[in-house]
């Protein structure tokens, strides 16, 4: 519970917006629709097995060894937190079939904005793992981990260990909508370095329906 206090610190100073109206979906919806989703789950149901009509992207971070503990916050089309990620922890993002274009925001005084492509399933979980750069233009390494080149196609053993974080991601939220204005500009240029971005890399930075995993997978034999 301490470190979840601390790890959210940086969100406490706009926690108490109240409603969210938010300018980069015209930015960033040019080219995909997408619709917000809730986040409830079933009760005694696996977390990475995705609901009925909807998919799953788990992202994960591990820990590293580093003083900083900025968060990764996942900004979908409508300005709304999907997900919140600190150090060693899993989230899971419940997102609606189709393409959409979700941000990946990092740092504070002077926020990046990195963004993947998914083109997700009804019904498939999806995942993704992250890794801090330091002193790079993209700030996070984004790994999409593919259902085809996984050992035996299996779903990692190693998700299904231990249960993902829940954030807090009203939050996360407010403090996204408070910077609303400078967000826009990045995303902005975040739009134009994609367009720019050869095939090899916008490829890389795309989930593929084909790439998740089914409820049956997810919790099939495990990968020993």
């Amino acid at each position: 519970m301490g470190y979840a206090k601390r790890a959210f610190r940086l969100y406490r100073p706009v926690m108490r917006s109240a409603r969210i109206v938010f300018v980069l979906l015209a930015i960033l919806a040019a080219e995909t629709t997408s619709v917000e989703a809730d986040l409830a789950t079933t009760p005694g149901e696996s977390p990475y097995i995705a609901p009925e009509g909807k998919a799953l992207v788990v992202f994960v971070r591990k820990r590293k060894r580093l003083a900083s503990e900025v968060i990764y916050s996942i900004v979908n089309e409508r300005g709304r937190c999907i997900a919140s990620v600190a150090n060693d922890w899993k989230v899971v993002a419940r997102v609606e079939p189709g393409t959409q274009m979700l941000m990946v925001v990092t740092g504070v005084a002077q926020p990046q904005v990195q963004l993947l492509k998914v083109k997700a399933e009804a019904g498939k979980t999806y995942v993704v793992k992250m890794r801090p750069r330091v002193n790079a233009k993209n700030p996070v390494e984004l790994t999409i981990l593919r259902r085809s080149t996984e050992p035996l196609e299996m779903f990692p053993a190693s998700l299904r260990e231990t249960g993902p974080f829940k954030p807090n991601l009203e939050e996360c939220t407010a403090w996204v909508a408070k910077r609303q204005s400078k967000l826009a500009t990045k995303a902005a240029r975040a739009k134009e370095a994609w367009k720019a971005a050869d095939k090899e890399f916008r490829a890389s930075h795309t989930i593929r329906g084909a790439d998740g995993w089914t409820g049956d997978e997810v919790t099939g034999p495990v990968d020993d």
